[in-house]
Protein backbone atom coordinates (compact mmCIF):
# COMPACT_ATOMS: atom_id res chain seq x y z
CA UNK A 1 0.00 0.00 0.00
CA UNK A 2 2.98 2.58 0.97
CA UNK A 3 4.99 1.32 -1.88
CA UNK A 4 7.66 3.49 -2.99
CA UNK A 5 6.62 6.40 -0.27
CA UNK A 6 9.92 7.92 1.68
CA UNK A 7 8.23 8.54 5.11
CA UNK A 8 11.15 10.41 6.14
CA UNK A 9 10.16 13.36 3.20
CA UNK A 10 6.44 12.79 4.32
CA UNK A 11 6.93 13.84 7.90
CA UNK A 12 9.31 16.72 6.33
CA UNK A 13 6.27 18.09 4.44
CA UNK A 14 3.98 17.72 6.83
CA UNK A 15 5.92 19.29 9.44
CA UNK A 16 6.21 22.13 6.61
CA UNK A 17 2.65 22.14 5.62
CA UNK A 18 1.35 26.27 6.78
CA UNK A 19 -2.29 25.68 6.03
CA UNK A 20 -4.57 26.86 3.44
CA UNK A 21 -5.68 30.90 3.63
CA UNK A 22 -8.40 31.87 5.03
CA UNK A 23 -9.08 28.54 6.76
CA UNK A 24 -8.53 28.99 10.32
CA UNK A 25 -4.85 30.72 9.29
CA UNK A 26 -2.34 32.18 11.50
CA UNK A 27 -1.86 35.56 11.10
CA UNK A 28 0.07 37.21 13.61
CA UNK A 29 0.85 37.06 17.49
CA UNK A 30 0.62 40.59 19.07
CA UNK A 31 1.20 41.12 22.64
CA UNK A 32 1.04 36.90 22.92
CA UNK A 33 -2.42 36.78 21.59
CA UNK A 34 -2.66 34.82 17.86
CA UNK A 35 -4.94 36.25 15.61
CA UNK A 36 -6.84 33.44 12.89
CA UNK A 37 -8.35 33.96 10.04
CA UNK A 38 -11.10 31.81 9.02
CA UNK A 39 -13.17 34.01 6.21
CA UNK A 40 -13.97 31.00 4.78
CA UNK A 41 -16.25 29.70 7.63
CA UNK A 42 -19.04 31.27 5.47
CA UNK A 43 -21.55 28.84 7.58
CA UNK A 44 -22.17 28.20 11.12
CA UNK A 45 -21.60 24.29 10.59
CA UNK A 46 -17.48 25.41 9.10
CA UNK A 47 -17.31 28.09 12.19
CA UNK A 48 -18.49 25.53 14.34
CA UNK A 49 -15.95 23.46 13.22
CA UNK A 50 -12.84 26.53 13.86
CA UNK A 51 -14.09 27.04 17.29
CA UNK A 52 -13.94 22.87 18.15
CA UNK A 53 -9.97 23.68 16.87
CA UNK A 54 -9.56 25.56 19.97
CA UNK A 55 -9.15 25.29 23.31
CA UNK A 56 -11.21 27.97 24.58
CA UNK A 57 -10.71 31.80 25.57
CA UNK A 58 -11.75 33.30 21.90
CA UNK A 59 -12.32 36.60 21.05
CA UNK A 60 -14.61 35.76 18.07
CA UNK A 61 -15.52 37.99 15.08
CA UNK A 62 -18.69 36.60 12.92
CA UNK A 63 -21.58 37.86 11.03
CA UNK A 64 -22.33 39.54 7.65
CA UNK A 65 -24.52 38.56 5.15
CA UNK A 66 -27.16 36.52 7.01
CA UNK A 67 -27.92 33.02 5.17
CA UNK A 68 -30.74 32.55 7.90
CA UNK A 69 -29.40 28.79 9.15
CA UNK A 70 -30.02 27.62 12.30
CA UNK A 71 -27.58 29.23 14.48
CA UNK A 72 -28.51 26.70 17.95
CA UNK A 73 -25.24 24.33 17.62
CA UNK A 74 -23.30 27.25 16.77
CA UNK A 75 -24.08 29.31 19.79
CA UNK A 76 -24.58 26.30 22.22
CA UNK A 77 -20.70 25.89 21.34
CA UNK A 78 -19.65 29.56 21.91
CA UNK A 79 -21.01 29.63 25.16
CA UNK A 80 -18.23 27.11 25.94
CA UNK A 81 -15.51 28.18 24.15
CA UNK A 82 -16.02 32.29 23.58
CA UNK A 83 -15.71 34.62 26.07
CA UNK A 84 -16.24 37.43 23.99
CA UNK A 85 -18.44 38.34 20.38
CA UNK A 86 -17.52 40.78 18.03
CA UNK A 87 -20.24 40.69 15.44
CA UNK A 88 -21.52 43.12 11.92
CA UNK A 89 -22.77 42.98 9.09
CA UNK A 90 -26.75 42.50 8.10
CA UNK A 91 -26.87 39.06 9.87
CA UNK A 92 -26.01 41.20 13.64
CA UNK A 93 -29.83 41.15 15.37
CA UNK A 94 -30.64 37.78 14.09
CA UNK A 95 -27.18 36.47 15.61
CA UNK A 96 -27.44 38.55 18.55
CA UNK A 97 -30.73 37.14 19.96
CA UNK A 98 -29.45 33.60 18.91
CA UNK A 99 -26.66 33.91 21.02
CA UNK A 100 -28.45 36.03 23.97
CA UNK A 101 -31.07 32.84 24.32
CA UNK A 102 -27.77 30.41 24.83
CA UNK A 103 -27.01 32.57 28.02
CA UNK A 104 -23.69 34.52 25.93
CA UNK A 105 -23.54 37.90 27.62
CA UNK A 106 -20.28 39.63 26.15
CA UNK A 107 -21.61 40.73 22.71
CA UNK A 108 -20.66 43.63 20.87
CA UNK A 109 -21.57 45.63 17.66
CA UNK A 110 -19.21 47.17 15.36
CA UNK A 111 -19.92 48.93 11.49
CA UNK A 112 -16.78 47.32 10.02
CA UNK A 113 -13.87 45.10 10.11
CA UNK A 114 -11.20 47.53 11.22
CA UNK A 115 -13.65 48.33 14.40
CA UNK A 116 -13.84 44.43 14.74
CA UNK A 117 -10.07 44.37 15.33
CA UNK A 118 -9.66 47.33 16.76
CA UNK A 119 -12.42 46.08 19.59
CA UNK A 120 -10.69 42.40 19.99
CA UNK A 121 -6.72 44.25 19.86
CA UNK A 122 -8.30 46.43 22.39
CA UNK A 123 -9.68 44.00 24.86
CA UNK A 124 -7.71 40.37 24.18
CA UNK A 125 -5.41 39.06 26.90
CA UNK A 126 -3.85 36.13 27.32
CA UNK A 127 -4.24 33.13 27.32
CA UNK A 128 -7.34 34.59 24.58
CA UNK A 129 -7.34 34.25 21.01
CA UNK A 130 -8.74 36.40 17.89
CA UNK A 131 -10.61 34.60 15.39
CA UNK A 132 -12.22 35.75 12.32
CA UNK A 133 -14.91 32.91 11.53
CA UNK A 134 -17.76 34.74 10.08
CA UNK A 135 -20.34 31.55 9.78
CA UNK A 136 -22.00 33.91 7.28
CA UNK A 137 -21.58 35.01 3.89
CA UNK A 138 -19.56 38.60 2.98
CA UNK A 139 -21.30 39.73 0.30
CA UNK A 140 -23.05 42.83 1.92
CA UNK A 141 -19.52 44.12 2.82
CA UNK A 142 -17.08 42.52 0.58
CA UNK A 143 -16.94 40.93 -2.91
CA UNK A 144 -15.86 37.46 -1.27
CA UNK A 145 -14.32 35.67 1.54
CA UNK A 146 -10.97 35.96 0.46
CA UNK A 147 -11.58 39.94 0.10
CA UNK A 148 -12.71 39.76 3.92
CA UNK A 149 -10.05 37.69 4.85
CA UNK A 150 -7.14 40.07 2.75
CA UNK A 151 -8.92 42.83 5.40
CA UNK A 152 -8.53 40.93 8.68
CA UNK A 153 -4.93 39.52 7.96
CA UNK A 154 -4.10 43.55 6.40
CA UNK A 155 -5.68 45.37 9.54
CA UNK A 156 -4.15 42.59 12.12
CA UNK A 157 -0.93 43.31 10.30
CA UNK A 158 -1.33 47.02 10.76
CA UNK A 159 -1.04 46.37 14.94
CA UNK A 160 2.14 44.87 14.92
Amino acid sequence: FFTGINFANMAKVLCEFSGVEHRIEPVATINQVPYYNDSKATNPESAIKALEAFDGHIILIAGGRDKNTDLTAFMQLATTKVDQLILMGEATERFKAAAQSQGIKNIYHVDNMKNAVKLAHESAKPPQMVLLSPACASYDMYKNYEARGKDFKKLVLELK
